[in-house]
């Protein structure tokens, strides 16, 4: 299982890493940029195009074919619909959520950017974003990007990751502690 993760995660480093290294030589890395957060975004609130996707019994012809015709109506640029191409070739779009997060990860690390993701419970407001992005904004400095996540597993609390750091205040972390607190005495 571990392998099978690691590999997945090395085949969506490598794709990303060639369509960066090309989008950047074009000068395109921001209307691709674009357009991967567009799709990324799509898949996320769309839990039947997420199946679709992944979907093994769907062929990538398919695939391509639904995802040509999102970036038909968005207007994305040539070198995406390409890029799509090479993973229908390829059949790696199951691969597709994790080459895209990949992607602005690693434009995030060319810009100097610091990209944090944050788990919640609950959805949080705008209020407690703004709030949760100037803490860390203080400690981290002014180029950050967050992502907000929402995990109803975790009871309350938080958990902030920032690179290979994290910092888990989760009820779920602390009942876990607890637990092997009573084990051991």
């Amino acid at each position: 299982m571990t392998s099978q993760l690691a590999s997945g995660d090395l085949i969506s480093d490598r794709y990303a890493s060639a369509l960066y290294d090309l989008a950047s030589e074009k000068k395109l890395v921001d209307p691709v940029l674009s357009d991967l957060s567009l799709l990324k975004k799509l898949l996320k609130e769309n839990k039947d195009l997420n199946l679709v996707i992944k979907s093994p019994l769907v062929s990538s012809q398919d695939k391509l074919s639904i995802l040509d015709k999102l970036l038909l109506k968005i207007n994305a640029n040539k070198l995406t619909s390409t890029f799509l191409k090479v993973l229908e070739k390829n059949k790696r779009f199951s691969n597709l959520a994790s080459i895209i997060s990949q992607f602005i990860n690693i434009n995030s690390q060319k810009r100097g950017d610091v990209l944090a993701d944050v788990t919640s419970a609950d959805k949080l407001n705008d209020e407690q974003k703004t709030n949760i992005t100037n803490q860390l904004k203080n400690i981290l400095g002014d180029k950050l990007s967050l992502n907000f996540d929402v995990d109803k597993n975790i009871i309350g609390g938080l958990i902030v990751k920032v690179g290979s750091k994290m910092i888990d205040t989760s009820l779920i972390n602390k009942i876990n502690k607890l637990k092997i607190a009573i084990k051991g005495a």
